[in-house]
């Protein structure tokens, strides 16, 4: 027996909805299609969109750049272009800054200043060549059998420069050497230091420890230096240098970047100048170590014996 339509709960007639009711539903209708796609989306794979840096329009308002030079930022500010993919706040010549034109400085023609200022397009140039090609290291007027050779075409008297050992601060008094016609600290301190007092973390530089060291010696060749060099010690090394310190009365500064750099290792100071027994120790010694050569890799690694 089939049942009745009624008592079963059927409704033989279409359901008529209130405008209000309708709009509801639209409203759901296109909240779950949104929901939908949104869903869709979030699992496919996003790819992002990276700008290449080697063109043109990483650095210049147009493409091509050739009939319309125009930097993205303003002329006083291009080294912030720079600075985007090279780390060159550090560990280089300072810039954006008024140099004093001088008998000692006297920049040569070819190398610019950018609103007076010295700024990294100063001594590089990334497409100098005909064919707007890169130039060895990016240096002006390259390439340079010596890199310091690029040294002399801003700073005077290259004979004079060679004559002066930066290492020999005071004279037999005790009084600072002028170099200059300046103190011989300032040649690396920006302020001069007190060394009865001052710690590394106290102290101003010109620049970064590694420039000031390049500008007579050379890079160290070798696995060491690549290894080494401007690397952060890690948790298990600095607790090692950290204890040796302690263990040696001496310092191993990493100062100001906690990176390994020249004067982590060596001293650069004359026996004499500074007063703080732990600070004071490689000043005058063999290849100005902080500890004798043989102890040098104990200081920050334990080595098995």
């Amino acid at each position: 027996m089939i049942p009745d339509r009624q008592q079963a709960g059927c409704c033989t007639s279409p359901v008529k909805l209130t405008p209000a009711a309708l709009r509801y539903l639209v409203l759901m209708a296109f909240c779950l299609a949104l929901c939908s796609c949104s869903a869709g989306m979030l699992l496919q794979p996003q790819t992002a969109v990276k700008k290449n840096r080697h063109a043109c329009s990483y650095c210049h308002t147009h493409e091509r750049p050739q009939t319309d030079p125009e930097l993205l930022t303003t002329e006083e500010e291009t080294a912030t272009l720079c600075i985007l993919c090279h780390n060159y706040g550090s560990n280089h010549h300072p810039f954006d800054f008024t140099p004093v034109s001088n008998k000692y400085v006297n920049p040569e023609k070819g190398f610019p200043l950018f609103n007076g200022k010295v700024q990294c397009l100063t001594c590089h140039d990334p497409h100098q060549n005909a064919d707007f090609s890169e130039t060895p290291k990016l240096l002006r007027g390259g390439p340079y059998e010596d890199r310091r050779e690029i040294c002399f075409k801003c700073h005077a008297f290259r004979e004079a420069y060679r004559n002066i050992n930066p290492h020999q601060m005071v004279d037999e008094n005790g009084v600072p050497r002028q170099i200059n016609d300046r103190p011989s600290c300032l040649l690396c301190h920006a302020v001069m230091p007190d060394p009865k007092k001052d710690r590394t973390e106290d102290v101003w530089f010109r620049a970064d420890v590694a420039f000031l060291c390049w500008r007579c010696h050379p890079p160290m060749p070798g696995h060491f230096f690549t290894e080494h060099f401007l690397k952060k010690p890690k948790r298990n090394t600095l607790a090692t240098m950290r204890k040796s310190e302690q263990e040696s009365l001496v310092i191993f500064p990493i100062a100001p970047r906690n990176r390994i750099t020249c004067s982590s290792c060596h001293n650069p100071h004359q026996a004499g100048v500074i007063q703080t027994p732990a600070a004071q120790k490689g000043a005058g010694a063999p290849k100005r170590l902080r500890v004798p050569n043989q102890d040098i890799c104990r200081a920050c690694h334990r080595i098995k014996q």
